[in-house]
């Protein structure tokens, strides 16, 4: 029996896809842990950033699918067409392009790390961006999007320190943007709710109560039951910051912890997402954490440090000993109020960023791999980026 259409035109465009970027191979990685949960990895022998890209799903479909997506976003930021960039000075450009932002003022696309490399007769390259507020251009420095390789274009003094932050890629050009926006979210907002990453209160005053989940959020339910039957202890929080906060966009910021209780090489992985739904949050978190898991085990990442024993496990025995007081049901859900086509989603979050004083929001297209595939990095000035991972 042959696949359907649709699907056959999938792998066709994926095949096309790893073709494109120099994709080697697209593992299964699933069967070296027991968590059961699908993750792939693409190999991209020539990668600047990273050679293996991960990607996780309840099926491997989905699993390989990311692990594409996700090696397109770096593909396109090593990428620089000369023919997008504009060189010279704020001084100079000023007034003569419209509105330009300066290396200082990139927020969620990376923080200025050397102000005496940046100033506003610094010659740099920069990219033209869409104010996603108004629809006007504005141009921002293309070190903010890019991380070239040698013998690319040069960028001007490099002042920024460049992260993937608020990246997407999709066929669909408004679930690139919409990806973007709320994986730029997630980290503000864990800076926001975490400002000194996990500690003991934030332990007590986040920990989900589990009884809850099959009500609220039956999917989150039945995987974390696969994993306590596999030997993992399982630990859900609410990430998001109190409405009080300044800055607090009102998205669910989902997070989650997985302990080995085995005692096994990686003691420890953790995963955070924000999204429309509730649901949808804390499950994209626990997908992460056990992908987290693989990413340890298949020792393949050379951007993975080693894990500190003695602290997971004091992590892990201070989750154990907590008798969870937040509801589920306490944490935010928009997605009745943003239902239908990826666009009306887009249009809701950046009303909720605008609300909580993020008046300003540009959205660059990237150079794509291949034709039909939308590569959008976004730049939110003001935004934080936490270090949580």
């Amino acid at each position: 029996m042959r696949p359907p259409r649709d699907e056959l035109s999938s792998r066709r465009f994926q095949q096309r896809l790893a073709q494109a970027m120099g994709v080697t191979r697209v593992a299964r990685v699933t069967g070296l842990d027991r968590t059961g949960v699908e993750v792939a990895c693409a190999v991209r022998p020539g990668g600047h950033v990273l050679q293996v890209c991960n990607g996780k799903g309840l099926s491997f479909e989905d699993a390989a699918w990311g692990a594409l997506l996700e090696t397109a976003e770096l593909w396109a930021a090593e990428t620089v067409a000369p023919d997008a960039l504009v060189c010279g000075s704020l001084a100079e450009l000023d007034g003569r392009m419209g509105t330009l932002w300066g290396a200082d003022e990139l927020g969620s696309a990376g923080a200025l790390v050397a102000p005496r490399l940046w100033s506003l007769h610094v010659r740099c390259a920069w990219r033209e961006a869409t104010d996603l507020y108004s629809g006007a251009p504005v141009w921002v420095p293309a070190q903010g999007l890019h991380v070239p390789p040698a013998g690319s274009p040069a960028l001007g003094p490099v002042a920024v320190a460049w992260t993937s932050n608020g990246s997407g890629a999709h066929p669909d050009a408004k679930k690139a943007l919409l990806h973007a926006l709320l994986e730029a979210t997630e980290r503000d907002q864990l800076a926001r709710a975490l400002p000194e990453g996990w500690t003991e209160e934030g332990v007590h005053r986040r920990l989900l109560r589990a009884p809850e989940l099959s009500e609220h959020a039956p999917a989150v339910e039945a995987l974390a039951g696969r994993l306590r039957e596999r030997g993992f202890g399982v630990y859900l929080f609410d990430a998001t910051p109190a409405s009080r906060t300044p800055g607090a966009v009102g998205l669910p910021v989902g997070a989650a912890i997985l302990v080995d209780l085995e005692e096994g090489p990686v003691p420890l992985t953790a995963g955070y997402a924000c999204a429309l739904t509730r649901e949808s949050a804390l499950l994209k978190a626990l997908l992460e954490a056990a992908q987290s898991r693989l990413t340890d085990i298949h020792g393949a990442r050379e951007d993975v440090a080693a894990t500190d024993r003695e602290a997971a496990r004091g992590f892990a025995e201070a989750c154990a000993q907590v008798r969870p007081r937040r509801r589920v049901a306490d944490m935010p859900d928009v997605g009745a109020k943003a239902r239908g086509a990826a666009a009306g989603q887009v249009r809701q979050v950046l009303a909720l960023l605008h609300r909580a004083g993020f008046t300003r929001a540009a959205a660059v297209a990237l150079t794509a791999p291949v034709e039909g595939l939308h590569v959008q990095r976004v730049v939110v000035p003001g935004m934080r980026i936490s270090e949580l991972l």
